[in-house]
């Protein structure tokens, strides 16, 4: 697994995931929710405390809420990378979850759930999204190669004109 962060101003975090087959380790956060654009392959969110598993293919987003354990896997074939964009509004912070074997235990027997379209919220930053567009665009990050910026710009463009404008609704998930 491969992170690049590369933007955190203004109540925005910007990164990009490359994934081979180890998972991203689970975690959650207390004040802010993922927002996911699967920029190559296919990712799997896995939920052990909910014992579900959701499938992103290429091209769509998921938002997963704050509070909720959780981790990106691959979802290719073994020796096909993945690549996710993630964007997160707020305070960041992360709390990871020590005890890995309890968590996968938790999903054995979990619930998998094909792509269905879900919305992303991004509050009222639309325009500060749309603003970093024009920005990366002219101010490639150094640690970015071109395709990985091509889907920077991509995944910040998609939840600038498809996010909803409001805060994540504490029961979203449930609805997917």
């Amino acid at each position: 697994m491969e992170m690049k962060e590369f933007y955190y101003e203004n109540g925005i975090r910007v990164s990009l995931f490359n994934l081979d087959h180890r998972a991203v380790p689970y975690h959650f956060h207390q004040s802010v929710s993922d927002m996911i654009y699967c920029a190559k392959g296919a990712i799997n969110i896995e939920l052990p405390d909910r014992h579900q598993v959701y499938h992103v293919p290429l091209g769509e987003v998921f938002q997963i809420p704050s509070k909720l354990k959780h981790r990106f896997a691959n979802a290719m074939e073994p020796g096909i990378p993945s690549r996710y964009v993630l964007m997160q509004l707020g305070e960041f912070d992360i709390e990871f979850v020590k005890n890995n074997k309890k968590m996968d235990a938790l999903l054995e027997g979990a619930t998998h759930f094909d792509y269905q379209q879900t919305d992303v919220y991004i509050e009222n930053r639309k325009q500060d999204i749309l603003a970093l567009v024009e920005h990366f665009a002219t101010n490639k990050p150094k640690v970015l190669d071109e395709e990985e910026l091509n889907d920077v710009l991509a995944a910040l463009n998609l939840f600038a004109t498809q996010g909803v404008e409001a805060r994540f609704p504490e029961n979203a998930l449930e609805s997917a």
